[in-house]
């Protein structure tokens, strides 16, 4: 019976240090142009989110996972780059913030859509724009 035990806190422990150093991670395609996307799920991650990170590739993004569309509050504490987000309700984009800056004082803004929305994929500020996502687009989450 020990041996069981020991056996599934070991497996817990890699399980545990495998996810911290490989994030869930799969891939979305809006308009043509494919990212590779960590999620974020679970209200921890949701909360740190991109934030204390110096850069993030330009092909990438996060994206976070909600049970049900709502009007979520997004803010920028710890970012360290701007930051475009797009809202997502299924797979259409319901709103954009473009260029959301990194906080310069103490006091946070908050973001949220004009819509809700039942996902939320950040990446580099000016994406958007770069490649033309308009509120209607439709967002393909591939299998990885």
């Amino acid at each position: 019976m020990k041996k069981y035990i020991l056996g599934i806190v070991g497996l817990l422990f890699f399980l545990f240090l495998y996810y911290s150093a490989h994030p869930l991670a799969t891939q979305i395609e809006i308009n043509g142009h494919r990212f590779t996307v960590e999620l974020a799920v679970t209200p921890k991650e949701q909360e740190r989110g991109l934030g204390y990170r110096d850069s993030l590739p330009v092909d990438a993004g996060m994206l976070f996972v909600y049970q049900s569309a709502q009007i979520y509050g997004f803010w920028m504490k710890g970012m360290r780059f701007p930051i475009d987000i797009i809202w997502i309700a299924d797979e259409t984009i319901v709103d954009i913030t473009k260029n959301a800056p990194v906080a310069t004082t103490s006091s946070l803004p908050t973001y949220s859509p004009k819509e809700p929305a039942n996902k939320v994929f950040e990446v580099h500020a000016g994406t958007a724009d770069r490649l033309g996502f308009q509120i209607g687009d439709d967002v393909k989450i591939l299998k990885r």
